[in-house]
């Protein structure tokens, strides 16, 4: 009788569903069907914010104000996203290249190549590759580049909810790299340096961008 009781109850325990022999947790040992791409790693969006705040502290200014920017407080070398040109996009997108970013590089009318450095040089072009291939959001994330005003770029270090404003800072700014708040009113929308997946995805014809 002991061993026929001792059966029935190994039986009725390999009946029990998985949690309840964890004590309750379950454990999905099975993965989703359709998984979605992992958030780009914290710590590749931190060193975006990191290299820019450096960027900020040189004091990075043109000299004479002939878009080629230069370390004001360094030797006077040139800076390695100077494009000769407007440069607010290629100092968002140095940031990005330089953190482990390199995905936008794929757009072949997307960069330039200066000394080696691969570089987007258009808001326009870099917009329209955003909403080509998914990197178009309307929810501002630390590391995106927020694109507002009559075609600027800034790098995303803050979203201010309570404020209703993005803090970034940018190249090109006043002739050099600064510390900028934008009025929500003001932003177009957000560019990632990862594909954005799920809700925060927005289609080419989306309104203006909110702040998160």
């Amino acid at each position: 009788m002991m061993i026929a009781g001792t059966l029935v109850a190994s039986l009725f325990l390999l009946a029990l569903p998985a949690q309840a022999l964890a004590g309750g947790i379950v454990v999905d040992t099975d993965p989703p069907s359709n998984p979605e791409p992992p958030p780009a790693p914290t710590a590749k969006r931190s060193a975006i914010i990191d290299l820019v705040r450096t960027e900020l502290n040189r004091d990075v200014r043109e000299r004479r104000g002939d878009n080629v920017p230069r370390y004001h407080f360094g030797r006077g070398s040139i800076a390695p996203y100077s494009i000769g040109d407007q440069w607010c996009v290629a100092f968002g997108t140095w940031s990005w290249s330089k953190a482990g970013f390199t995905g936008y590089l794929g757009a072949s009318l997307l960069r330039r190549s200066y000394g080696g450095r691969n570089v987007a040089i258009q808001v326009r072009d870099l917009t329209r590759w955003a909403k080509r291939t998914g990197h178009w959001t309307l929810r501002a994330t630390p590391g995106d580049l927020v694109a507002y005003g009559e075609g600027h770029i800034g790098v995303v270090v803050k979203a201010d909810r309570t404020g209703r404003a993005v803090r970034s800072i940018e190249g090109n700014k006043a002739d050099g790299v600064r510390w900028v708040v934008i009025e929500m009113s003001e932003v177009s929308g957000y560019i990632s340096p990862s594909v954005i997946t799920g809700t925060q995805r927005v289609a080419r014809s989306s309104p203006l961008a909110d702040v998160d």
